[in-house]
């Protein structure tokens, strides 16, 4: 009886304090907190039981404080982070063809430098804000992005700028960037305009990565006018490779006319499935082709990175034994080195 009357009474000064609390500020149920990140319910009691979300038990389900989601989505701007006395090396990922790997990519690769102990600001420089979505960002929420930041000069890139659970941070992306192509049509020298953006930013981080649209419009050559580097991610098969070649003549353009130190670091192969001998032969042709211009790390296929992003994970977090896992830190160690 003894025992009992103490779990009741534990019981009840667990439900004072979540009241208390909960009359502090305003509280949220685990699936109002899915709905928000969009992920399932299991993702946030895994964000629960690794403290990335503060939460009270409250019977079956947990009361998750308002202020801890929007600590965990990086509302409110980012701290400029500390000059390094170095400027950041500023990689393009990009291909013209959607469905290659570029979003992916850039987010693992960008989280596996994190972990190398370096300073990662991701880009997203498409419209369909696939890259801030997989970093946990509500794109629906923001009232700014990489879009006011194009457009506004006097725009503190800073104040746009959010912090991640991965650790890296970003500058997010929302569906008002689709009308940046035709906005900057106006704007004096606007090839260069994300060049500017990024001048103010290089001193404060190690690495920056932009992720690209699917086209070769003014957003990808503002992306390879800033850039010191490109990535070119390639899926293993015929119809991928076709646009190749203008991809690189597009970027033959740039070098000529806006950014002589462009250069590509490489051609990643993704999505590759080493069972067919179609993508063997494609891989093989690559390497023929273009001698000491394709990276030896390959990205298998496999459903598990298809799933990460849901799960508001990097592949490195979602299954960190995985060939894909694996392959992003080996990029990352090579990308960094270089």
């Amino acid at each position: 009886m003894e025992a009992e009357r103490s779990k009741a009474e534990a019981r009840a000064a667990i439900g004072r304090t979540a009241l208390q609390l909960a009359t502090a500020e305003s509280f949220l149920s685990t699936k109002e907190v899915a709905r928000r990140l969009g992920v399932d319910t299991k993702t946030v009691l895994r964000y629960i039981r690794q403290g990335k979300i503060r939460a009270v038990k409250l019977g079956r389900d947990y009361r998750i404080a308002e202020s801890s989601l929007q600590a965990l989505l990086g509302v409110g701007s980012a701290q400029p982070a500390e000059e390094t006395g170095s400027r950041a090396l500023v990689t393009a990922i990009v291909n013209q063809k959607g469905g290659v790997g570029k979003t992916t990519t850039t987010f693992n690769l960008g989280v596996a430098l994190h972990r190398l102990g370096r300073r990662v600001l991701l880009v997203d420089l498409d419209p369909q804000a696939s890259l801030s979505i997989s970093a946990g960002i509500n794109v629906g929420t923001l009232s700014l992005s990489v879009y006011q930041v194009l457009l506004d000069e006097e725009l503190d890139p800073f104040t746009v700028i959010r912090k991640t659970s991965s650790g890296v941070d970003i500058l997010p992306a929302t569906i008002d960037l689709a009308a940046a192509e035709i906005e900057l049509v106006n704007v004096t020298l606007r090839e260069l305009v994300l060049r500017d953006v990024l001048e103010k930013i290089r001193p404060h981080y190690d690495h920056i990565l932009i992720d690209c649209p699917p086209s070769l419009g003014l957003l990808t050559v503002n992306a390879l006018a800033a850039a010191d580097r490109v990535i070119i991610p390639m899926q293993c098969e015929f119809l991928a490779t076709r646009g190749l070649a203008l991809l690189l003549r597009t970027l033959s353009k740039i070098q000529g006319r806006l950014n002589r130190n462009l250069r590509v670091a490489g051609i990643l192969p993704t999505m590759f499935d080493s069972r067919t001998t179609h993508a063997r032969e494609i891989l093989d042709e690559l390497k023929a082709t273009f001698p000491g211009q394709v990276f030896d790390i390959t990205v298998k296929h496999t459903v598990r990175v298809k799933e990460s992003p849901a799960a508001g994970l990097p592949i490195m977090d979602y299954d960190r034994d995985s060939d894909a896992s694996q392959a992003y830190m080996r990029l990352a160690a090579e990308v960094d080195s270089a």
